[in-house]
């Protein structure tokens, strides 16, 4: 079994504080293959100290910064598709939109088909660290309460043979953790 070093850095969004110039925020979570999403999710809450319960979604993206799937929480699984499908001529314009025009044919054809395709989405209260494979990713996108949009990229520090006793544990913080709300800073 492995365990897994994730450092789950708070994203620019929304802009609630101002840390210090350049300051990272984030949080190392260890957790195990056998952990899923949701438990993850449970991890993030506390780590960053929240307390009031939002909807959030994970994102996968491969090693070249393509987003491959979603996973929704438990109580808004739908099984749908992880976006809504494009248009070719849409998928142009988005590649083109992003400045993705020199990427290599085989990365924009990756794009293309799973814009043209989309996966189906996942539930994160039944999908398992292990499934999503995080030493093959670039990154793992989670976002928290969609009104003021908590942006999360998630990393793999290390991984090493073992397994945990309990659930995932936060192992480290850094930075100053905002409030969940503007109106708690002051």
């Amino acid at each position: 079994m492995t365990v897994y070093t994730l450092r789950v850095e708070l994203g620019p969004n929304p802009p609630m504080f101002d840390p210090d110039e350049g300051e990272e925020v984030w949080c190392d979570i260890e957790i195990d293959e056998t952990h899923t999403l949701a438990e993850l999710h449970g991890a993030i809450f506390e780590a960053f100290d929240r307390w009031d319960a939002h909807m959030y979604e994970f994102m996968t993206y491969d090693a070249d910064g393509i987003a491959t799937r979603s996973y929704a929480m438990p109580e808004q699984y739908e099984g749908g598709p992880s976006w809504p499908a494009m248009e070719p001529e849409q998928i142009d314009r988005a590649i083109s939109q992003v400045g993705a025009d020199d990427e290599p044919e085989e990365a924009k054809e990756r794009f293309r088909e799973l814009r043209r395709n989309p996966p189906k989405e996942g539930n994160a209260g039944e999908t398992t660290i292990g499934e999503l494979n995080p030493e093959q990713l670039k990154w793992i996108y989670y976002e928290f309460d969609f009104g003021d949009s908590w942006e999360h990229i998630i990393t793999v520090e290390e991984s090493r043979e073992g397994s945990l006793a309990s659930g995932p544990e936060v192992i480290e913080k850094h930075g100053p953790i905002p409030p969940q709300y503007r109106d708690q800073a002051e």
